[in-house]
C-alpha cells in the first residue's frame, strides 16, 4: 500500500516550480516584445513606401509638389505622420522622386528593442505627363 507523500516534499516542488516561472517569464517577454516591435517596424516601413507611392504617382501625373506631399502625409500612419520628412525631387530625367523619413523612436513600440535611427522609403516612378502623342488629331 502507498502512502501520501508528505506535505514538505509538495512544497518544495511548488518551489522549483517558481522558480522556474520566474527565470523563464523575462526571457519569454522579451522575446514576445521584440517580436512585436520587429513586426511593428516592418509595418510602419511598408505603409511608409505605399504613402511615398502614392505621393510619387500624383507627380507624375502632374500634381503639384505640395498636393502631392500632403497626399503623402495623409496616407502615413497617424503615429508617424508627424514625424515624417518628405521630400521630391523637381526633375530627375523623366522620373518623379519621392522620400519618406521617419525617425526610429517614431516606429518603436517600446524602447526594449534597438531600433535604427531613421527608417527611410524611396519610390520613382516614371512622369506620364509627356505621352509622346497628339490627342486632338481625329483622321
Amino acid at each position: 500500500m502507498r502512502t501520501r507523500q508528505s506535505s514538505s516534499k509538495n512544497a518544495s516542488r511548488s518551489g522549483a516550480v517558481a522558480a522556474e516561472f520566474a527565470l523563464i517569464v523575462p526571457l519569454l517577454s522579451v522575446l514576445l516584445f521584440g517580436v512585436l516591435q520587429f513586426g511593428f517596424a516592418i509595418y510602419t516601413y511598408s505603409a511608409m513606401e505605399t504613402a511615398a507611392r502614392t505621393g510619387a504617382r500624383q507627380i507624375a501625373f502632374g500634381t503639384n509638389v505640395a498636393t502631392a506631399e500632403a497626399a503623402t502625409r495623409a496616407a502615413l500612419p497617424s503615429w508617424v505622420a508627424g514625424a515624417a520628412t518628405v521630400n521630391t525631387v523637381a526633375d530627375d530625367d523623366g522620373f518623379a522622386r519621392l522620400t519618406v523619413s521617419v525617425p526610429g523612436s517614431s516606429a518603436a513600440i517600446l524602447s526594449l528593442v534597438p531600433m535604427p535611427d531613421n527608417f527611410t522609403a524611396e519610390v520613382a516612378m516614371p512622369r506620364v505627363n509627356d505621352r509622346g502623342g497628339d490627342d486632338d488629331d481625329d483622321d
